[in-house]
C-alpha cells in the first residue's frame, strides 16, 4: 500500500462530478447554456486529475501499486464495520481513465447535441451525477459502497433514458430499464449479505485475499454476484432492457454503453474474481451465459432498422465477449476489450446522434443512404469506429477480439472458439449492413437528400474517438503497455496453453472473417447486384424473429406481464373492492342500522325518560323481593 499527499487528492476525481451535478441541480435554469460549459469542465477536471493520479501511480513497482483512502466512517455495529474509502490500483486506473475520459468527450458533445432543450440544466445534473456514481461505483473500497454507486447508476439510467418524459415511449422504456435491472440486484444484494455472513466484512482487502470459503458457498455467492451483472450488462436473459434504452438522448446512450452502466458488470467480475476461481462451476456459467449472448444479440442486430437499435444490440453482443473472457479467466482481456469498445462504441453512438441532427431525428436506416457525401466528418469517423468492431487490423477492435479468440483455441477450448467466431462474422456482416444502408448508395428519402453535417462541438469528439478507436489496440503490444502486464498484480497471468492453432493461422482465420462477411453485406445492400428489398420480403419471417429479438419481449409478456396484470386487476377489483372494501363497508352498514335502532329509544321526550326509570326501578324491586 503506498502513502503520498498527491493521493490525497483521490476523492477529487469522484466529487468534481458531483459539484457539477449538484450546482446544475440547483440553479441550471438560472445558467442556461453556461450548465453544459460548467458540466463539460468539471468533467475534463476529473479526467486530468485522474491522469495525473494514474501516471503517479504507474511509477510505483507494480507490486505496490495499491492507494487506499479512508474519508469517513460509515456503519459500525459489533466487529462489523463500514467506512467510506477509495481504492486505486490497476483496475480502478483503467477505469476512471474510461469514465472521466469518454464521459467527458459525450458532455462536449452534448453541449451540440441537446443545445436549445427547455432543461439543459437539469440534463447536465443528471449526466454529471451519473459519471459520480460510476466513479464511485469503480473506486469503492468495500462492496457496499460499491453497491451504492451500483444503485445509484441505476437511478440515473432511469432518470436519463425517460428525460424526454412527455413521450409515453420513452417513459416506459425507462421504468423497463429500472424494472428489469431491479431483479438482478437484488440477487447481488443477497450475495453481499452472504459475503458478511460467511466472511463477516465486505472490505476488499479482507474477502479477497485468500477467503475462506467451501466451493458450495463460493459458487452461491458467485452466482448471485453474476446475476447482478447480468442485469447490469444486459445479458442473456435480462438483456431486453438495453434496446429500448434508445428511447433517451443518445448522448446518454453513449455514455450508458461506453462508460457507464453496461461496464459496471464487467467490472464487477474482474473484481471479485477470487470467488469465481475457487467456484469453478460459476466461471463456466459465466462462460456460457457470454457465449449465448454473444451469438443471440448479432443475430438480433442484423434485423434491426432502426441505427441505435443495431449498436444496442451490438452492445449486448460485445459485452457477451468481455464475459466469454472472463469464464475463461481472461480477466486482462476482458477489460482491453471494455477499454477498446469505450472507445468506438461511443465513437458510434455519437456518430448516430450527428446522422439523427442532420437528418431531423429520423432513425431508420431505410431512409438513409449516401450520408458520407453529406457528412463527411460523421460518416468517415464512423466507418473508423464500425471497421474497428469488425475486427479489421490495425483497429481496436481487431486486437481486442482476436485476443479473446486466441486465448480460447490456445486453451483447447475449440467450441468457444468456432462460436466466437461464428460471432465475429456476425458483427462485421450487421456493422458491414449499417455502414451501407446509411453512408453509402444514393439517399433514399428527402431527409437524406438534405441531411447536413453537425456542428464542430459534435464533431471534434467524433475524431477524437476516431483517432482513440484506430490506435488503442497498440496497449496490447508494447510490453510495458500491455493491459496483461497492467493488471497482472490484481487479476494475475493469462491462461497458458499449448494447444491450438499457431497465431499467424489465427491472425488469417480473423481478418478472412470479417473481410468476407463485409464483402457479403456490400454484395447485398451496396454493389446493386441483389434486390435487398425483395430479399427481404422474401425472408420476412426470418428478418421479422430478429427484429423482435426472438421474441423474447413477447414471451416475457406472455409468461410474466399478462398474468400479472391479471393478478393486479382480480386484487384490485375482486380482493380489495370486494373483499376487503366489502367486508369494511358490511360492518359499516351493521353499525349504521343497530345506530338507527338505538336511535328510536332517544326520544327526547322527558315523560318517556321517566317512565323508563319508573319500569327500571320496579324491575329492580321486584328482582330484590324474589330474591330475598
Amino acid at each position: 500500500m503506498v502513502a503520498g499527499s498527491a493521493f490525497e487528492l483521490l476523492w477529487l476525481v469522484p466529487a468534481l462530478p458531483l459539484a457539477g451535478a449538484l450546482v446544475n441541480l440547483f440553479f441550471g435554469r438560472r445558467l442556461g447554456k453556461a450548465a453544459g460549459a460548467l458540466a463539460s469542465a468539471l468533467m475534463a477536471a476529473s479526467f486530468v486529475m485522474s491522469a495525473a493520479l494514474v501516471v503517479k501511480l504507474l511509477a510505483i513497482p507494480s507490486e505496490d501499486r495499491l492507494v487506499v483512502r479512508h474519508l469517513f466512517d460509515w456503519i459500525q455495529a459489533g466487529s462489523f464495520n463500514v467506512g467510506v474509502g477509495l481504492r486505486l490500483d490497476a483496475l480502478s486506473a483503467v477505469m476512471i481513465l474510461v469514465v472521466t475520459g469518454i464521459g467527458t468527450l459525450i458532455h462536449v458533445y452534448a453541449n451540440g447535441y441537446m443545445a436549445g432543450d427547455p432543461r439543459l440544466g437539469r440534463f447536465f445534473a443528471y449526466l454529471n451525477l451519473f459519471v459520480f456514481f460510476m466513479l464511485m461505483l469503480v473506486l469503492a473500497q468495500d462492496l457496499l459502497l460499491l453497491y451504492l454507486g451500483w444503485e445509484g447508476v441505476g437511478l440515473c439510467s432511469y432518470l436519463l433514458i425517460g428525460f424526454w418524459f412527455d413521450k409515453t415511449e420513452n417513459a416506459n422504456a425507462a421504468k423497463k430499464a429500472f424494472v428489469t435491472t431491479r431483479i438482478g440486484d437484488t440477487a447481488m444484494m443477497i450475495g453481499i449479505v452472504l459475503i458478511v455472513t460467511y466472511l463477516g466484512s465486505l472490505d476488499f482487502d479482507r474477502i479477497l485475499i485468500n477467503p475462506q470459503l467451501t466451493k458450495g458457498a463460493a459458487t452461491a455467492i458467485a452466482l448471485l454476484l453474476f446475476a447482478g451483472a447480468v442485469g447490469k450488462s444486459a445479458q442473456v436473459p435480462l438483456h431486453v432492457w438495453l434496446p429500448d434504452a434508445m428511447a433517451g438522448p443518445t448522448p446518454v446512450s453513449a455514455l450508458i454503453h461506453a462508460a457507464t452502466m453496461v461496464t459496471a458488470g464487467v467490472y464487477l467480475l474482474v473484481r471479485m474474481h477470487v470467488f469465481f476461481e475457487i467456484s469453478g462451476i460459476a466461471l463456466t456459467v459465466v462462460l456460457a451465459i457470454g457465449l449465448i449472448t454473444a451469438l443471440y444479440a448479432a443475430t438480433c442486430a442484423l434485423g434491426q432498422d432502426d441505427i441505435k437499435r443495431v449498436l444496442a444490440y451490438s452492445t449486448v453482443s460485445q459485452l457477451g465477449y468481455m464475459f466469454v473472457a472472463i469464464g475463461l479467466r481472461a480477466y486482462a482481456a476482458a477489460m482491453f476489450m471494455l477499454v477498446a469498445h469505450a472507445f468506438y462504441k461511443a465513437l458510434m453512438f455519437l456518430g448516430a446522434g450527428s446522422v439523427m441532427h442532420g437528418m431531423h431525428e429520423e432513425t431508420d436506416m431505410k431512409k438513409m443512404g449516401g450520408l458520407i457525401g453529406r457528412m463527411p466528418v460523421t460518416g468517415w469517423t464512423f466507418v473508423v469506429g464500425a471497421l474497428a468492431l469488425a475486427g479489421i487490423p490495425p483497429l481496436a477492435g481487431f486486437f481486442a477480439k482476436d485476443q479473446i479468440l486466441e486465448i480460447a483455441n490456445s486453451t483447447g477450448r475449440n467450441l468457444v472458439y468456432f462460436l466466437g467466431s461464428l460471432g465475429a462474422f456476425l458483427s462485421a456482416l450487421y456493422m458491414g449492413r449499417l455502414v451501407f444502408l446509411t453512408f453509402f448508395g444514393k439517399p433514399r428519402s428527402e431527409e437524406a437528400e438534405h441531411a447536413h453535417e453537425s456542428a464542430s462541438m459534435m464533431t471534434i469528439p467524433l475524431v477524437v474517438l476516431a483517432v482513440g478507436s484506430a490506435l488503442a489496440g497498440w496497449l496490447s503490444l508494447s510490453p510495458e503497455g500491455r493491459m496483461s502486464t497492467l493488471l497482472e498484480p490484481v487479476v494475475g497471468d493469462v491462461p497458458a496453453g499449448a494447444a491450438g492453432m499457431a497465431a499467424g493461422t489465427l491472425v488469417a482465420v480473423a481478418v478472412t472473417l470479417s473481410v468476407s462477411a463485409l464483402l457479403t453485406a456490400w454484395v447485398v445492400y451496396a454493389s446493386g447486384k441483389i434486390d435487398w428489398i425483395a430479399l427481404r420480403v422474401r425472408l420476412a419471417p426470418v428478418q421479422r424473429m430478429f427484429a423482435r429479438g426472438w421474441y423474447f419481449d413477447d414471451i416475457y409478456s406472455a409468461l410474466l406481464a399478462t398474468p400479472g396484470k391479471a393478478v393486479a386487476a382480480f386484487t384490485a377489483y375482486v380482493v380489495d373492492l370486494r373483499v376487503i372494501d366489502g367486508a369494511v363497508n358490511a360492518i359499516g352498514t351493521m353499525v349504521q342500522r343497530l345506530a338507527g335502532s338505538t336511535r328510536r329509544v332517544q326520544t327526547g321526550l322527558v315523560r318517556s325518560y321517566a317512565l323508563a326509570f319508573l319500569v327500571g326501578a320496579v324491575g329492580i324491586f321486584i328482582y330484590v323481593g324474589v330474591r330475598f
